[in-house]
């Protein structure tokens, strides 16, 4: 059986940095994640990209609504 100083539920932003930090410490540390991809629900599915698609669309409406840069075309 594995012994760790610390186990990690969770491989969000607090737990990725939970987890360095503690081995930066010299601490024997242990990540757990029920995904296949460590980032957690808000890195992968949740936040961040809600964020980026409701978000784009916006940008791209104000770039086109103020100067747009000289090379960017944009097409109704």
């Amino acid at each position: 059986m594995e012994k760790y100083d610390l186990i990690v539920i969770g491989s969000g932003p607090g737990g990725q940095r939970a987890t360095i930090q503690a081995a930066k410490f010299g601490k024997r540390a242990a990540l757990i994640e029920k995904l296949e991809v460590i980032g957690g629900t808000a890195i992968n599915t949740g936040t961040i990209p809600s964020k980026t698609t409701t978000r784009s669309p916006v940008t791209a409406f104000s770039r086109k609504s103020a100067a747009p840069d000289p090379g960017c075309i944009f097409a109704n």
